[in-house]
């Protein structure tokens, strides 16, 4: 009985076995296509036409310009396919696909989903010159493999090892070429081991990895790259910057770089540990340098400008800033801070600045600066050498040449006051003018200490005399006292053309002057209850000009002003020539009367006037037709 079940079981085997052997006999005959067709239609549900079929033992089958199509899913058109399976592992999965290769496909508004890889139980998959389009994205010739697949429901539960090629990929109009990339999908653990590819004619080298729920940029490297930086926030850059939320380094070479009306040439920049979701303020040990061989800002060019930064929070370190700067150099070094400015060093060495615009100024630099939101500023050595600022933007002209200011340990701005708050500072120019007044050997010395400021010396030597004055201001008292005293000897008298606001008068000459002034500045009301002292001014070869007359000489009695707790008064001031005459003598008081009210009139002979306000310098004039012509006659 045993013998007869067990020859009967090796019947059986030995008919399945011939069954097999009959069927792989049958694959390797022209019935192999039929076959195979008809078994992935019934089991697959796929309808296969292709133009050859081919079964390679033991596990290979090759499709030739075949067309593969199932309901529900895009149909695919391919050059060549080869699939490499195995016997399913489960009754759930109808199929298991050790490997897929696909050569020669054009796909247009493919759609393939993961849960169909998933179904097909593939380990490995590669594509080779492949085209696609669609859903915005154009890739030619594509190379792709995925190894040690596990598809899941998402790109984000899907894990793999993968490469990619493509000569070239379009989305959204942006276009990337010779495009490499390895790497491993794993979910939050996902890495990019290296990628390549040429973007705006820029080479690009980076890894990346998953940190935090956004990708970090590792060792990344841009060539040659020119791009405006105001593009990052838009179109399909947009999407690419929100996903990226941190470099951890990156090194941008040989580079020409716009953004915000500010152009770089030739820059290279490094950048580490920079948290792109976070403010510059909240950085943990972020850091920049830069350098680059021309930087273009406010009309002005910074010529081979260097910078390095060190971020922490609440923090920003200038480790060093250097550029050079129509025809001189400039260095600083401090920090910065939310509400401060601590600057170590500022040198400013040979600057020559050429000013012949009005809308191009060195103070344009400072525009972006919100310095009213500073709560202190200090700088801890200043120095200004051999430097100068010529001024033909606009009436007057001027110009400070030779200049040349050495400070240490200034403070001046606390606790949102501006003011020379500490510090000392030692300042010479050879020479400064206004228009044809030229002082040569100008000399200034300053110093504060705990907020009582002293200027212990300001000289200006002109060709016939000089201007000298000294000061002193307490910052840190609450009414803040301030005393004044000054004197002139053969001071031009036009320089007060320039306190005017209008054209109509000029007047020339020369004037002895001696000022004595004291306050409480700490607001309008202090000054106007305090102030006093006194102002006297002696004249003498004046001339005065007006719309009306020619030059001619004009007499000037001495200017006597005094002043005794706001209440001002003028003693009889008299002006006179052979065209105009005016005389005046007022008491006002700044608790009441407005400045305006010191005031001078000059009447001509034809009965047009002049109004003056002494204090303003507002110039108004009525003017009277004259039936007197004026007429020069020769001198014998």
């Amino acid at each position: 009985m045993i013998r007869k079940i067990i020859a009967l079981w090796i019947a059986l085997l030995a008919l399945g076995l011939l069954s097999v052997l009959i069927v792989f006999g049958v694959l390797h005959t022209q019935y192999a296509k039929p076959i195979i067709t008809y078994a992935l239609q019934q089991t697959l549900n796929i309808n296969v036409d292709s133009e050859a079929i081919s079964y390679h033992y033991p596990n290979r089958i090759d499709f030739s310009n075949a067309n593969f199509s199932k309901a529900e899913h895009d149909s695919i058109s391919v050059n060549k396919l080869s699939v490499w399976f195995s016997l399913p592992t489960s009754t759930s999965k109808l199929l298991h696909i050790n490997e897929l290769y696909v050569s020669g496909a054009n796909l247009s508004n493919f759609t393939l989903g993961l849960d169909a890889l998933a179904d097909y139980q593939i380990n490995n998959i590669a594509l080779d010159h492949v085209d696609y389009s669609g859903h915005d994205v154009i890739i030619n010739d594509l190379q792709l493999q995925l190894r040690n697949l596990e598809a899941g429901t998402s790109i984000e539960s899907t894990k793999a090892d993968f490469q990619v090629r493509a000569s070239q990929l379009y989305y959204q109009g942006e276009a990337i070429n010779e495009l490499l990339v390895d790497g491993s999908l794993a979910g939050d653990d996902t890495k990019i081991y290296g990628a390549s590819f040429t973007w705006k004619e820029a080479q690009v080298t980076t890894q990346a990895q998953i940190e935090n729920g956004h990708w970090s940029l590792v060792n990344t490297t841009i060539n040659k790259l020119k791009f405006d930086l105001s593009e990052l926030s838009q179109g399909p850059l947009s999407t690419l910057t929100s996903v990226i939320g941190h470099i951890n380094s990156l090194d941008l070479l040989n580079s020409d770089i716009t953004y915000q009306g500010a152009h770089a040439e030739n820059v290279s920049a490094s950048l580490e540990n920079i948290d792109l979701t976070r403010s510059i303020w909240t950085q943990s040990q972020a850091y920049l340098s830069l350098d680059a061989d021309k930087l273009q800002w406010q009309q002005f060019d910074f010529i081979e400008p260097t910078l390095e930064l060190s971020f922490s929070p609440n923090k920003l370190d200038i480790k060093d800033l250097d550029t050079n700067l129509e025809q001189g150099r400039i260095q600083i070094a401090g920090t910065l801070t939310p509400n401060s400015i601590a600057l170590n060093k500022v040198d400013l060495d040979g600057i020559k600045y050429y000013q012949e615009q009005q809308n191009h100024s060195l103070t344009d630099l400072f525009a972006h600066l919100h310095l009213s939101d500073l709560k202190q500023l200090s700088i801890d050595s200043l120095n200004i050498n051999r430097s100068q600022w010529i001024q033909l933007a606009r009436k007057p002209y001027w110009q400070v040449t030779g200049l040349n200011l050495q400070a240490e340990e200034l403070l001046i701005k606390k606790d949102y006051r501006w003011g020379f708050w500490q510090g000392s500072a030692i300042a010479s120019a050879n020479s400064a003018s206004i228009d044809k007044t030229i002082a040569n050997q100008v000399a200034v010395e300053t110093k504060s200490t705990d907020g009582k400021w002293q200027l212990n010396r300001l000289f200006i030597p002109y060709d016939k005399g000089y201007i000298s004055a000294s000061a002193e201001l307490d910052f840190a008292a609450p009414s803040q006292p301030l005393r004044i005293d000054a004197e002139a000897y053969s001071a031009p008298v036009e320089l007060l053309n320039y306190l005017t606001d209008s054209k109509q008068i000029q007047i020339s000459g020369l004037a002895d002057v001696a000022l004595s002034v004291n306050a409480l500045t700490a607001d309008k009301l202090s000054l106007q209850h305090t102030l006093s002292g006194s102002l006297e001014a002696n004249f003498y070869n004046t001339k005065m000009t007006t719309e009306e007359t020619d030059t001619n000489n004009v007499f000037l009695s001495p200017f006597k002003l005094s002043a005794d707790r706001g209440q001002l008064t003028l003693a009889a001031f008299e002006v006179s020539s052979q065209e105009w005459n005016g005389k005046t003598e007022s008491t006002i008081d700044l608790r009441k009367d407005p400045l305006r009210s010191l005031h001078l009139t000059l009447h001509s002979e034809c009965g047009s006037q002049y109004h003056v306000e002494l204090l303003t310098g507002h110039v108004e004039l009525e003017k009277v037709k004259c039936a007197v012509q004026k007429t020069q006659q020769a001198q014998p």
